[in-house]
């Protein structure tokens, strides 16, 4: 798993790790523990003598750290949101410049792609959560709220560069997103994590259409249904055709 939390145990006797930093360490194991045991077993089977085990600390340790396994998973959760946020916006700066359209097409090749190469943040992301129940509401929410946002600015966009005009409702953006969640989460259960990036450009040619592409590319791409290029672009980075 590429999330950036030490795996290390801490070093036996004497350091000059400040106590500040020992804890960092802990949970960052702890983190890692909670996502691989989770995506192994699923979230309820999964106790704190298991996460200790795991991140090979004390007991006494995980409640200095965390209330429960519940607070635990919360705060995992969050970090591995943060994780991909920050490699998804590499992948696009990486892209160089982009019209809306590409843009639209490379943020959700790059996020299937990164759920393939992490398929216990995927397992958490997209089927976890919901397993989870209410200790995850909020925090799903803001996950949700995330991607809405990355949506809008693509449709603004489109807007600034002539092709598209007025508004959506907000209720357009989350019908969208929580689509392309359902979508990934049935990947994940029926074809595995391997397949995620296969649903690119037909996740993308959906997500041009409700958010206001009428141009006869777009139109094209809906109905074609398959791998190839989209829109007229190359393949987008992260995809496997760009490979």
């Amino acid at each position: 798993m590429n999330v950036p939390m030490s795996e290390e145990r801490l070093p036996r006797g004497p350091h000059r790790l400040t106590r500040a930093e020992v804890a960092e360490s802990q949970r960052g194991r702890l983190y890692i523990a909670m996502l691989d045991a989770v995506a192994e077993r699923g979230y309820h089977p999964v106790t704190v003598a298991d996460l200790v085990a795991r991140a090979k600390i004390s007991r006494r340790t995980f409640y200095e750290l965390f209330d429960s396994k519940e607070a635990c998973f919360a705060a995992a959760f969050e970090t591995i949101v943060e994780v991909v946020q920050i490699r998804l916006t590499d992948a696009i700066r990486a892209a160089g410049q982009l019209d809306w359209r590409q843009l639209v097409h490379t943020s959700l090749s790059a996020y299937l792609e990164i759920l393939s190469e992490e398929p216990a943040i995927a397992r958490v992301l997209h089927i976890e959560a919901l397993i989870a129940g209410p200790v995850l509401t909020g925090y799903r929410n803001r996950m949700m709220a995330v991607f809405v946002d990355r949506m809008r600015a693509a449709r603004e966009l489109g807007g600034q560069q002539g092709e598209l005009t007025g508004s959506l409702p907000e209720m357009v953006f989350e019908f969208l997103i929580g689509g392309i969640d359902d979508r990934v989460r049935d990947c994940l259960q029926t074809r595995g994590s391997a397949a995620l990036p296969d649903l690119a450009p037909m996740l993308a040619a959906v997500s041009l259409t409700l958010l206001g592409d009428t141009s006869r590319a777009g139109i094209v791409a809906l109905t074609n249904g398959d791998r190839a290029p989209l829109l007229g672009h190359a393949p987008a980075v992260g995809s496997r055709d760009s490979a």
